[in-house]
């Protein structure tokens, strides 16, 4: 069964008040969505407004943001983007009516040059200009769509309500009056084989990617040591090991295509920290 924005009928709606950008409904609107209203394949059901704000949060929404929901239906999370946080807010929707109803919400909330409502298929649309991604889709429509998101730009963020994405684990987890909201931030493409150096020491690093979450090993020397609490965050990377001298050194940096840079520090106390670079073979 495929959702927009939406989940199985008998999900109840939750009213939330006292938020700071509780929206008012537009004035005199030709249309209005019901709760669990059929359309094409789906079932609507709103996000309430509070997970929205605190979704966006976890996301670092900001003004720089371009945030495009996949299953918009009444529009509020572009708007909310907009309003609250000052983002570029775009809906994808597939429901005429409900494109309708989210221009006039628009409108009426004074976003409407910040916000763009399109009547398209979700599968279809060009995410490659958003650096947050939306949803409130079922199961098996969010990991058809899965591979499409863990190929966008490293660093986009994407964000859920009450729905995961199978074994790719969430960043973060949120949850506003019992209603869970997820954060995942789009991990470079860290595996392969490395060569790592920093002062006088090099290291083969072979490392394994399993989303965000890293393993392998390090050697120097013919002496090997497992990568510890290795992580990638976006572009961001860090990891530990045991160094040639038998001290722990903790890596943070980046990863920008086949190179890493950062700094480095062995846990010592009055240990200066070190820069480290590594290419990929």
């Amino acid at each position: 069964m495929k959702y927009r924005n939406a989940v199985a009928i008998g999900v109840l709606w939750t009213a939330f008040v006292g938020s700071g950008c509780t929206l008012s409904p537009p004035e005199s609107p030709s249309y209005e969505p019901e709760m669990g209203q059929l359309g094409k394949d789906s079932v609507w059901a709103p996000t309430p407004d509070r997970l929205i704000e605190r979704m966006l949060q976890m996301a670092d929404t900001g003004p720089n943001d371009v945030v495009i929901d996949l299953g918009s239906g009444d529009g509020r999370i572009p708007v909310i983007a907009a309003k609250r946080f000052g983002a570029r807010g775009i809906g994808v929707e597939f429901d005429a009516d409900l494109v309708a109803y989210s221009v006039r919400l628009a409108a009426r909330e004074g976003v409407a040059h910040r916000t763009t409502f399109l009547r398209q298929d979700l599968f279809e649309t060009d995410l490659s200009n958003a650096t947050v991604i939306a949803m409130y889709i079922g199961p098996a429509v969010t990991m058809k769509l899965r591979p499409k998101l863990l190929a966008l730009t490293p660093g986009t963020r994407i964000v859920t309500h009450q729905f995961t994405m199978g074994d790719w684990e969430p960043d973060e987890m949120a949850r506003v009056e019992n209603a869970p909201g997820y954060l995942w931030i789009v991990p470079a493409q860290a595996a392969g084989r490395w060569r790592l150096q920093f002062a006088d020491q090099h290291y083969d690093i072979d490392l394994r990617q399993t989303y965000q979450v890293l393993s392998g090993t390090a050697t120097s020397a013919g002496k090997s040591s497992p990568l510890l609490a290795a992580r990638v965050r976006g572009l961001a990377i860090r990891f530990s090991i045991i160094d040639a001298n038998g001290d722990s050194r903790s890596f943070n940096g980046t990863v920008t295509g086949a190179t890493m840079q950062g700094t480095t520090r062995a846990q010592i106390r009055g240990t200066a920290p070190a820069r480290w670079t590594a290419r990929r073979e």
